[in-house]
């Protein structure tokens, strides 16, 4: 009978001199003991081994950041798909998933792959073949050909000045972060007239027009170094170049920063510069989602139509979500909402109501809006929604508002 190798027992450091992270959750006192012995010998960093479910790991990291693997176990999980489908919610794209179980079930391993699991293994596990798993998800080893998990790129335009594209960013991604659980990057690519960070209480850098006037700058380290933290779950890329030096930028730069950027998070949302209307059409082409910010104005209606058009135009099937943003009170000039969507061929997917003096004085205080109980918030909550694909006005009742002390 052929003996086993043994693995090879050595450290890992990524590119940037990092060691990787890995946590574990368990049900039985043999797989945690073998887990605190290779681990570390394996060269990972363990925020946490230990026995536990799906439930504990889902509360443990709803409100922190993951490690770069994790492994769980469903050996006495009595829904196994449920609970995992909820973790896979809150995991970023750049966390791996190994779990553990007893049932030798090819019907099994086949639906854990389907929602993104990295690999599935039968306890009890020998050490060999733990390895091989924890060194796929950590990306030591190469993995086995399966579609790579990616976060989704959201393209948000103001059809005319002024509509409220930026408050849309803000509020919307606030709320895919501390309703949803997901992980959210906000880039505003207007380099020297933006107001993302201003209306976020956040000083912007360089970073963000130095990544994309020169885009093999492009790598983790450089990101890191340009990426300012508004919360846990909210980041924010955002620069503020002088208008005599400032340089153009390619949309091939923006796809390129798109793609390093998927990986990591679950949402990128991106408020497009109207200034350079080619490279924002592209951006706007090369999005997973088109968000097309108007006001009731006819001039408004006219434009939506013009971006409509061109973006309808195009192979394949991206979503174009139109929302119509009341951001002035009623007018006789405003035009009838079932007018809009006949002139520009599209249905009006979420209506902003009239909130003036409340979003003024969010404005001013740099915080999202929705972290109020008002009409409004059911509007972003609604357009949030629809980025994750779940149909209809989220309720608020049973939301804990004025969460990070709001």
């Amino acid at each position: 009978m052929p003996v086993r190798k043994k693995p090879e027992i050595v450290t890992f450091p990524t590119a940037d001199g990092a060691a990787v992270s890995a946590a574990a959750y368990v049900a039985d006192r043999e797989t945690e003991k073998q887990l605190k012995d290779l681990l570390p010998k394996w060269g990972y960093e363990t925020a946490h081994i230990g026995r536990g479910t799906l439930r504990e790991v889902i509360r443990d990291y709803s409100e922190k950041t993951m490690p770069t693997v994790l492994i769980v176990d469903i050996s006495r999980v009595s829904l196994p798909l449920s609970d995992l489908q909820a973790l896979a919610d809150i995991c970023p794209p750049r966390v791996n998933v190994v779990v553990l179980g007893t049932e030798d079930n090819v019907g099994l391993y086949r639906d854990l792959m389907e929602i993104g699991v990295t690999d599935y293994l039968v306890k009890p596990v020998p050490s060999d073949l733990l390895f091989r798993a924890v060194a796929r998800a950590s990306g030591r080893l190469t993995a086995r050909k399966t579609e790579p998990r990616v976060g989704k790129s959201v393209a948000v335009y103001g059809v005319r000045g002024g509509v409220g594209a930026t408050t849309t960013v803000l509020n919307t991604g606030w709320l895919l972060a501390n309703h949803h659980n997901r992980h959210v990057m906000l880039v505003d690519l207007n380099l020297t007239s933006g107001t993302l960070a201003l209306e976020m209480g956040l000083e912007p850098t360089s970073g963000l027009s130095d990544l994309l006037t020169d885009p093999d700058r492009i790598d983790p380290v450089f990101v890191d170094r340009a990426t300012l933290a508004a919360e846990d779950k909210v980041k924010l890329l955002a620069s503020e170049t002088d208008f005599a030096a400032a340089a153009p930028y390619e949309a091939d730069a923006v796809a390129q920063l798109m793609q390093h950027l998927r990986s990591r998070y679950h949402f990128i949302i991106q408020d497009v510069d109207r200034a350079a209307p080619e490279t924002a059409m592209t951006v706007l082409q090369n999005a997973d989602v088109r968000v097309l910010v108007m006001d009731p104005t006819l001039a408004s209606v006219r434009d939506a139509a013009r971006i409509v058009k061109l973006l309808k135009s195009e192979t394949g099937e991206k979503k174009i979500l139109l929302v119509l943003n009341r951001s002035r009170s009623r007018a006789g000039g405003d035009v009838p909402i079932e007018k809009i969507s006949r002139f520009v061929d599209h249905p009006v997917d979420i209506i902003i109501p009239f909130e003036k003096k409340r979003l003024a004085l969010a404005s001013l205080n740099a915080e999202p809006v929705v972290r109020e109980k008002i009409p409004v918030t059911d509007a972003f909550l609604k357009l949030a929604a629809e980025l994750i694909g779940r149909k209809g006005t989220s309720s608020r009742s049973g939301w804990l508002f004025g969460l990070r002390g709001g």
